[in-house]
């Protein structure tokens, strides 16, 4: 008899449905989850960087109008005040992004908690990953910190962007998915279950 072995169409679906079971990248999508605070965070940076303005330029004309300034020292303060203004317009827009941002990143980092487990799951997934070509993100160092068991404290923008990718390669098959980079997962996944 010949033994036979797993397509490896059958090999990347179950890679795929191990992947769906573990990973919710609704819950993941940061950049969708934390947008309606970026948003509300650039009208409080606005509205404080509009309010220091408008006091500034109060005060400039207040004394302007009492005499105790001329024209041209009125214009001055006008444009200085925009100085002080955009800075603390930037200054509540950093603090109010934060501060919307934070329980997004709680929650992600929860789920890549549940995702991880004791042993690690992202570092599994190497051999594809080294395969993705995403920009400004260190892949080797979040495979790295997932085998340590440290990719909690890596960035959770980075993370999300590359499991999402990852599903991605995985439902297109495409050169991510070549050769014997399937049987690798599977093989890294075999020694899970084999220690369990």
């Amino acid at each position: 008899m010949s033994s036979k072995q797993p397509s490896k169409r059958n090999v990347r679906k179950n890679i795929q449905r191990r992947f769906d079971s573990t990973v919710d990248l609704e819950r993941l999508n940061y950049k969708k989850r934390a947008k309606p605070g970026k948003d509300i965070a650039k009208i409080t940076g606005f509205a404080f960087a509009g309010i220091i303005y408008l006091l500034g330029f109060g005060l400039a004309y207040f004394s302007w109008n009492r005499g105790l300034i001329d024209v041209s020292f009125m214009n001055k303060m006008v444009w200085i005040f925009m100085i002080p203004s955009s800075v603390i317009g930037v200054f509540a827009f950093l603090i109010t992004s934060n501060r919307r941002e934070f329980p997004v990143r709680e929650d992600i980092r929860a789920h890549i908690t549940d995702f991880e487990g004791e042993t690690g799951t992202f570092w599994r997934y190497a051999p594809i990953l080294n395969q993705l070509k995403l920009k400004k993100i260190d892949m080797e160092g979040l495979i790295e910190a997932s085998h340590e068991g440290r990719l909690i404290k890596m960035a959770p923008e980075d993370i999300c962007e590359t499991l999402r990718a990852l599903d991605a390669a995985l439902r297109d098959g495409g050169d991510a998915t070549k050769g014997n980079i399937l049987n690798e997962v599977e093989q890294n996944f075999a020694s899970l279950e084999a220690a369990a």
